[in-house]
């Protein structure tokens, strides 16, 4: 879940398009992104990482960033989810190498809301037309561990309410899908993760391999290259670049910001894209 829809890029995908009631829709997830991370600040008050909660393991995770493209494009996104365990008599342990994962022993159902805001614009012989969506995707999946990793595997329903220049606000819908691959390999982890959006049918694919590169006392830096592709029937676009990792386990947090080149089915030259975002669980 870390990534949400990294996908829009500058050229077709302008997130923060220009007109007054759009600005202020785009205002919408900065404060959900606050009002979700205050109340995960509230709750997680003297809560032991990984607790165990009733008669299956809990494990609550929170994720939240923004994603910014060459010419000024942008996407925000938060996440509230839950992990609900088998029941296990061994503690949670992370994989041999821990870039920013829920540490689960058992197979686990994953319960997961993602709130979101993009915009994007389309060439036409008018000249460009601005779209925006302010979507909410509930869903549910599954995670096996395996030897230092997992794998999961997640479906739900993906709603948004569409703006378009010139049209109405229409409300629209599809299915959503995800997937995850992440595991050890060497001296660092890799993790391979994709998503489709039904209702632009849309499909993201992205790879990471990070290894740590410094430790401290109550934090480790990785480090690791990535390589994105994404798009539909009208787009597509290939990145590049590298991506750096921050761990803080007395916050039970963990801090990831890339960057790098971008190129797409409607641009000739080459772009640009740079990414954070803040995943905790407790």
């Amino acid at each position: 879940m870390r990534r949400g829809m990294e996908e829009q890029e500058s050229m077709t995908f302008r997130l923060f398009p220009q007109s007054g009631r759009e600005r202020s829709a785009s205002c919408l997830p900065r404060v959900l992104f606050l009002g979700l991370f205050s109340l995960l600040l509230l709750f997680s008050g003297g809560v032991e990482a990984s607790a165990q909660i009733g008669p299956l393991g809990q494990t609550f995770e929170f994720d939240g960033g923004e994603t910014v493209f060459s010419q000024n494009s942008q996407y925000y996104f938060a996440m509230l989810g839950d992990f609900l365990s088998a029941p296990s008599s061994e503690a949670p342990t992370p994989s041999a190498v821990d870039v920013g994962t829920a540490p689960l022993r058992s197979p686990s159902l994953h319960l997961f809301v993602v709130a979101s805001y993009f915009a994007y614009e389309t060439p036409g012989a008018g000249g460009w037309t601005s779209n925006a969506y302010n979507g909410l995707t509930p869903a549910v999946g599954l995670r096996f561990p395996l030897t230092d990793g997992f794998v999961e595997g997640d479906v739900g329903a993906a709603l948004a309410n569409a703006y378009g220049t010139g049209q109405p606000m229409e409300t629209v819908g599809g299915v959503y899908l995800q997937g995850e691959f992440y595991r050890s390999l060497g001296v660092g982890a890799l993790d391979l993760f994709a998503n489709f959006l039904g209702y632009i049918d849309y499909i993201y694919v992205q790879g990471r391999w990070l290894a740590p590169i410094w430790s401290g006392k109550k934090l480790v830096l990785f480090l690791g290259p990535e390589l994105i592709g994404q798009g539909n029937n009208g787009y597509n676009a290939e990145q590049g670049g590298a991506v750096a990792g921050l761990s803080l386990p007395a916050l039970h947090s963990y801090l990831t910001l890339d960057g790098g080149l971008l190129r797409s089915s409607v641009s000739s030259g080459w772009g640009g894209y740079q990414g954070f975002s803040w995943y905790v669980s407790y």
